[in-house]
This record gives structure tokens, C-alpha cells and sequence, in this order.
């Protein structure tokens, strides 16, 4: 059902803990077919088709299904990254197991008979694999808990419709209009039935600014539910284009002058009592915790910002002017900073990270969110309202300043996120610098020939 946008929410318990939009009781009784897939780091999913029979099997549930670290280490058009020494091509593509989460599993609408389950990759001596973008979301999110907290996060993603194989757009820009959905209005129908029959939550649908781009928003879920959320979010809309005869495009800036394609993080911080630990009692931004979490954030947003824009193509989205936020700022309710605070009643109050693109990978921007909270509670300086009320720092504007932000990042990063993860996220970026300055385009012809 496409209800009220969840930035307009109000005392509808939509952070409250404890809703998730996960499957109950799954089963795969009719299956012919079973998807098991996981997150690369580029946000893609990757898996197998397998048979029921084989997903079933005690092997698979203890040990997992074999595949290979390979897909841990490519790009985003699938070469090969021949700078990583022990991991994919020059390690010897070693296996790892995919091992299924059954509370995962859910019907995959786009293949009849099928089911979809999500899985975590494991060495082959049955330890997590530490570079996995699922397994470094756990690790993060695990930091928190053992301080009794939790998030409730909703990913709200903008994406643009284009015809085929084209860059023509599937429908005008006119902002919350209704005249641009009837346009792809057979897509919005696929789409919601794949949502719903994956169990998505998604709640809103609308027009922005430029020609074909929608958002759309789910209902919060917790922790790594949310990020599963969001990646089948992004699979769904794709496989619904394609029915149409369109393509769902997630770059963060696919045409240049028009507004870009955010991927904006609400989230909220939950105690053991049950208690949303950023709403104060009277709605003021004087609290001590929600100074420390919203610090935590922004001290690390620069480093960080190799997460959230991860790509060359990220960098252009991110320009005065278009809500896209260039400098790392804080306060209420305001859509140019790049941390927007929401602190509406008990149930709702949220913080709202701005600064991340469609093309995020949205386990690793969720692991960095929580370990931004994480290092901000445990953090021994404690800034009052005036200091980060002013504090606007500068931002990485593009891809090669990210690299320089991360390598040179707060250590104590590595020890939430993990250092073996940290170590080949920088140079799987590093690999993706190289290749666009290795490049010469069709723009660089015209103007220097």
C-alpha cells in the first residue's frame, strides 16, 4: 500500500523495535528452483540456482554450498582485481561455503516456482570470512549490541527509468506528481506485487526532479535485515524494468546537469528496555547521547565517504544546489546537511544520512553507520550544541580525495569494521581510480583532439 512518505511520519511507530519485515515460517515445499545468493562488495548479489533438494541437505545448512572468493574480488564489469595478492585471481580463486539463513527465504516473483535465501560466506575452515560485506555488517552491528543497542534503518532509495538499452527516460520530472507515474505506471504494479511478494515493506513510491527518477521508501527494519532489505530492493526494481521493457538505473549521477540518485539512510539507536535512545523527552538536540552519536558520525564521514560514494560516477552527484550534501554539517530537519536530525516523539526520532548514493553497497554503508555510533558513544570528547551545531567539515569531492581520506582514517575504524576488510575495500577502490585514470573518453577526444 503506498502510504505517507516515511520523512512525514509522525507518531506511527515506524522505528518503534521490534517490526521487521522479514518472512515467517518459509518454507520450500512446491520449490523447483532455489536461489542462494550474497552481497559482493560492489552491493551486487551473487549466487546459484540450486535444487531444493541440495538447499535442504544437512551438508549445506552446517557447512554451506561452495563457491569462490573470486567474486569478492572483481570490479564492477566483473574483471578480475590482479593488485589483491591473496585474495581471487592471484590467490587462486580459493572456495568459500555460502551458508544459507533459512529466516531469509522468501519467493523470487521474477522465476516461477523459485525462492530466494540469502547466505554468509564462511572459510573453508568454517570461520567467517572477514571480507564479506554481510559478515562486516554483523561484526559492526555486534559492537553495538554488546552495548545494549540496536538500529532500526530504512533505506530510501531514488533511481532513474530509462527505455531498453537507451538513456531516453521512461517519464517526465515533475516532483510529486502523479503525471509521471501513470506513465510507467504497469512497472509500479510489477514492482509493488515483487515487493510485496518479497516482503520488502515498501510503503511509498513518487516522482523527483528530473526526467524518470523515482523514489521509493520501505518501513524500518532491524540492523542486517534492513541492508537484505534494501539489496532485493534494488534486484526487484531492476527485474521489474526489465519486464516493461525499461532499465532501473542505480548510478548515482547517470546524466549530467539533472539531479543525481541518493541512497538516504534513516536510522535510529534502540536501548535493552526498548527505549528509541534518541528521543530526549522534550524533543530538544541538547542530549548528551544524541551529541555523541551525531559526532561519531560526522568524525568519520570523510574517511567514510569511500563507502557511502563509492565510485567515480558518485562524486558528480555530490555538487551545490541539489540537496546532495558536500560538507559534513548537522541540524534539525534540514535536507542540505549531510546528517539530518528528526527528533519528533518516542517512536519516530531518527537521524536521516544523506551523503550516500544509489550506488552504495548498503551492508557496508550500515556497517560504517554503526561504527560511526559505535566510536562516537566511546569516544573520550564530548562536543556541547555550539560546537556541533557549527562544525561543517569538508568533504571528499571525488574518488581519488576518498581513497587519501581513508587511507589516512581513525584506526579505531579497523577495529569495528576489521582490519583484513579495511585493508581490501581501499584497494578495491584504489583498483577502480586506477582504471578511470587509465581511461581516455569520448569527451576527452572532442575537446583535446
Amino acid at each position: 500500500m503506498i502510504t505517507q512518505p516515511l520523512e512525514t511520519q509522525q507518531g506511527s511507530g515506524a522505528h518503534e523495535l521490534g517490526r521487521t519485515a522479514g518472512p515467517t515460517n518459509a518454507q520450500l515445499g512446491g520449490t523447483q528452483a532455489a536461489a542462494l545468493v550474497f552481497p559482493d562488495i560492489n552491493g551486487n548479489l551473487r549466487g546459484k540456482l540450486l535444487d531444493p533438494s541440495l538447499l535442504e541437505s544437512e551438508r549445506a545448512q552446517n557447512e554451506g554450498v561452495a563457491t569462490t572468493d573470486l567474486l569478492l574480488a572483481v570490479d564492477p564489469v566483473d574483471e578480475p582485481i590482479t593488485t589483491l595478492s591473496t585474495i581471487g585471481l592471484k590467490g587462486g580463486a580459493k572456495d568459500l561455503l555460502l551458508r544459507p539463513q533459512m529466516d531469509t527465504l522468501r519467493p523470487m516473483p521474477w522465476f516461477d516456482h523459485s525462492q530466494l535465501v540469502l547466505g554468509n560466506l564462511h572459510e573453508t575452515d568454517g570461520s567467517p570470512c572477514e571480507i564479506s560485506p554481510r559478515q562486516v555488517l554483523q561484526s559492526a552491528l555486534a559492537s553495538l549490541e554488546a552495548d545494549g543497542l540496536r538500529l532500526k534503518v530504512a533505506f530510501e532509495f531514488e533511481f532513474r527509468l530509462f527505455r531498453g538499452k537507451t538513456w531516453e527516460p521512461a517519464a517526465t520530472g515533475l516532483s510529486y506528481s502523479l503525471l509521471p507515474l501513470s506513465e510507467v505506471a504497469d512497472f509500479i504494479a510489477t514492482f509493488r506485487s515483487y515487493a510485496d511478494d518479497l516482503r520488502l515493506g515498501l510503503s511509498v513510491v513518487h516522482s523527483e526532479g528530473a526526467p524518470g527518477l523515482l523514489e521509493v521508501n520501505v518501513e524500518p527494519g532491524d540492523g542486517i535485515a534492513a541492508a537484505d532489505t534494501a539489496a532485493l530492493l534494488r534486484l526487484a526494481a531492476i527485474e521489474a524494468a526489465r519486464q516493461h521493457g525499461l532499465r532501473a538505473c542505480f548510478m548515482a549521477k547517470p546524466i549530467a546537469h539533472e539531479e543525481g540518485s541518493s541512497a538516504h539512510v534513516h536510522f535510529s539507536v534502540w536501548n535493552e528496555s526498548g527505549t528509541n535512545a534518541l528521543w530526549t523527552g522534550d524533543g530538544t538536540f541538547d542530549d548528551e547521547f544524541y551529541r555523541r552519536a551525531a559526532w561519531g558520525i560526522l568524525k568519520h564521514l570523510p574517511a567514510l565517504s569511500l563507502i557511502y560514494n563509492p565510485t567515480i560516477n558518485s562524486y558528480k552527484r555530490l555538487v551545490p544546489g541539489f540537496f546532495a550534501p558536500v560538507s559534513a554539517g548537522c541540524g534539525p530537519d534540514d535536507r542540505s546537511f549531510a546528517l539530518r536530525a528528526l527528533l519528533r516523539d518516542p517512536a519516530s526520532s531518527r537521524f536521516e544520512l544523506r551523503r550516500p548514493g544509489a550506488d552504495c553497497n548498503p551492508y557496508l554503508t550500515l556497517a560504517a553507520i554503526a561504527a560511526s555510533v559505535r566510536l562516537g558513544l566511546a569516544d573520550g570528547f564530548v562536543p556541547d550544541r555550539a560546537q556541533l551545531d557549527a562544525y561543517d567539515g569538508v568533504l571528499p569531492a571525488s574518488l581519488d580525495s576518498a581513497v587519501e581520506a581513508f587511507r589516512n582514517r581513525d584506526r579505531k575504524l579497523d577495529e569495528v569494521l576489521g582490519a583484513a576488510f579495511c585493508e581490501h575495500y581501499l584497494q578495491t577502490r584504489e583498483w577502480e581510480l586506477h582504471a578511470w585514470q587509465n581511461t581516455v573518453s569520448e569527451w576527452e577526444r572532442k575537446r583535446y583532439s
